[in-house]
């Protein structure tokens, strides 16, 4: 905690008076919607060091975290991002002896200050699967795991209600974890439904990567919701009243990876996951997010697993300092038990910790598994 505050009493220094005054307004004012303010009394006529000594009081282990947002929030954008890297470099992740982590950065942070890491699996583990159960899972590619994976995150909208704080972190979350699990990520920002629709085909399209790859991820995150008992996602165009037609619909991601369309996929396990709304009925607090066979003949759609951030009609929900719930909750799981579990197995855990969650009852969210194909396991094996 010392090096905490002296790096947080540093990025005050480079603050001028009238900053330092801005700074002080947005923690008496509140941080974020689900930060509580510091009392305005306990932040009257008070320096640098009195202002991180109430922070660290008041924030604990978060206190830096909030500092960095807090900079963020003032426009120092800059000093902000040295912050949080030098809050990085001071970090000291603890690692299993057996395994190393995969060297991708930056590794983002945890809700508890601590580094991520993704532990690797073992050749050892992965030659006992393949022998043991080799007609059970699905059997990588080469001997390096290959793969493209679609990254898709709604944050800035044309009006600005609709606006997602927060959600830069779950972008940075998951193009880390893809890129720790041995994908090549591709990025987009900030789209309409048709141009979400666009990405998709486009993204099916990439034969040559699909045909040498072994999987593939599409991750979708924007507002959502429930249109004709379809599940929608929002473009960034949408209006409920002005512009209500500015949705991608998520079946049809099925439709554009299905054996008909992307035929390189075949056989292949293809995981959507989907941080989105997908109705009204509250299910917890903080920011919503709503608004091949023999011969030649193939199931038009099999081998999908489609996880979803929540239950049909339900709503999402996203804290505006560390990101959704859900998100976070994958990561997590998959940092800690994707180099011995398989993916379901996988999505089990964080169904269950989403659904224990310590806190309110209202904050446990259940996620929910939609229109599933797998027909065998599917190993990640991190690292190899």
């Amino acid at each position: 905690m010392d090096i905490t505050k002296r790096l947080m009493l540093d990025a005050l220094d480079e603050l001028v008076k009238a900053e330092f005054k801005d700074f002080i307004w947005h923690l008496s004012n509140g941080v974020a919607e689900d930060i509580k303010p510091i009392p305005r009394g306990k932040l009257e006529e008070v320096d640098r060091s009195d202002v991180v000594d109430c922070m660290v009081k008041q924030y604990s282990d978060d206190a830096g975290k909030i500092t960095v947002q807090a900079l963020r929030n003032i426009k120092q954008n800059d000093l902000a991002k040295r912050l949080e890297l030098k809050f990085r470099e001071v970090q000291q992740p603890v690692q299993d002896a057996r395994h190393a982590p995969v060297p991708v950065e930056p590794q983002p942070l945890q809700s508890d200050g601590k580094l991520r890491n993704m532990t690797q699996s073992s050749q050892e583990f992965k030659q006992k699967m393949l022998q043991d159960v080799g007609d059970e899972i699905y059997r990588p590619a080469s001997s390096q795991r290959k793969g493209s994976a679609l990254l898709i995150t709604n944050i800035v909208f044309d009006y600005k209600e609709y606006n997602r704080v927060g959600a830069e972190i779950d972008e940075e979350n998951m193009d880390w974890l893809l890129r720790a699990l041995g994908y090549s990520v591709v990025k987009r920002r900030n789209l309409s439904g048709e141009a979400i629709d666009r990405e998709v085909r486009n993204f099916s399209k990439l034969l040559p990567e699909h045909r040498d790859s072994d999987s593939t991820f599409v991750v979708i995150m924007s507002h959502g919701s429930r249109i004709n008992n379809r599940d929608a996602i929002l473009g960034v165009h949408y209006h409920e009243k002005n512009n209500p037609k500015d949705v991608y619909f998520v079946d049809e991601t099925f439709s554009h990876l299905n054996s008909v369309n992307c035929p390189a996929l075949i056989h292949k396990p293809k995981v959507i996951l989907i941080q989105a709304c997908r109705g009204d009925h509250p299910g917890g607090v903080e920011v919503r997010d709503q608004v091949p066979e023999s011969d030649s003949w193939f199931h038009e759609e099999k081998d999908f697993v489609c996880f979803m951030s929540s239950l049909p009609d339900t709503a999402s929900y996203r804290n505006a300092i560390t990101g959704s719930h859900f998100i976070n909750y994958i990561v997590d799981v998959f940092c800690e038990r994707a180099h011995e579990h398989h993916i379901m197995e996988l999505f089990t855990k964080v169904t269950s910790g989403m659904a224990t969650r310590p806190g309110r009852t209202r904050d446990k969210l259940l996620p929910c598994l939609e229109r599933t194909s797998l027909t065998k396991k599917f190993y990640l094996f991190p690292g190899l």
